[in-house]
């Protein structure tokens, strides 16, 4: 086991874990209220919004994931650039009007809006489960991202003590985040953005 490395993450993750319970108690409301809980309460401003951008971009499926990717099959992995080059105007022209219409009526999710426009509540259900389904493999890029990087500190590969920190970590996301909702990882992406530009400023010099 890395002694160092393993003491640097276990003081990042703790860092990350207060900063994740604290998050409840940032610009204090009501978190039993679904858009408190859910979007932060619509009221995040555009710095701690790029900030939330940037750390849902630029996670462990950038930095493990695609590269892995591009490693094991070449050009394939490239797709990750072109999509998010792509995608980023399609989505500055369309979201915009999208933000507008959901602050007004008080939307919280894409289901929401559906079931409004378009007066179905079948399609507003494919929709968000559509969400749901899409977003598992992206989940579990992030775990075999975390679970590499755990490897990496030098933790057995397999067995209940190689999966032990990845089942810690994973459960200490899932209580902050539950108790503080949108609030936790916008908080904590000021802090994870930081240390990637730190990242990014080492590997380039």
């Amino acid at each position: 086991m890395h002694l160092t490395a393993t003491i640097i993450f276990a003081a990042l993750l703790l860092l990350v874990a207060a900063l994740g319970f604290v998050a409840a108690r940032w610009r204090k409301a009501d978190l039993n209220l679904l858009h408190e809980w859910g979007l932060g309460g619509r009221r995040f401003g555009t710095v701690v919004s790029w900030f939330l951008l940037g750390g849902d971009l630029y996670t462990a499926y950038t930095f493990i994931a695609v590269p892995a990717l591009v490693y094991g099959t070449g050009a394939m992995g490239f797709f990750a650039v072109a999509y998010t080059i792509l995608i980023f105007p399609i989505l500055y022209l369309i979201f915009p009007k999208l933000w507008a219409i959901a602050h007004a009526r008080g939307h919280v999710t894409a289901a929401d809006y559906v079931r409004e426009r378009f007066n179905s509540r079948l399609l507003a259900l494919v929709v968000a489960l559509t969400g749901i389904v899409a977003t598992m493999p992206y989940i579990a890029l992030q775990l075999v991202g975390m679970q590499v990087v755990i490897g990496g500190l030098g933790f057995p590969a397999g067995g209940f003590a190689g999966h032990l920190p990845l089942i810690i970590a994973f459960i200490v996301l899932a209580a902050f985040t539950y108790t503080s909702g949108l609030r936790a990882p916008a908080l904590i992406a000021v802090v994870k953005d930081t240390l990637i530009f730190a990242t990014i400023f080492a590997a380039v010099v």
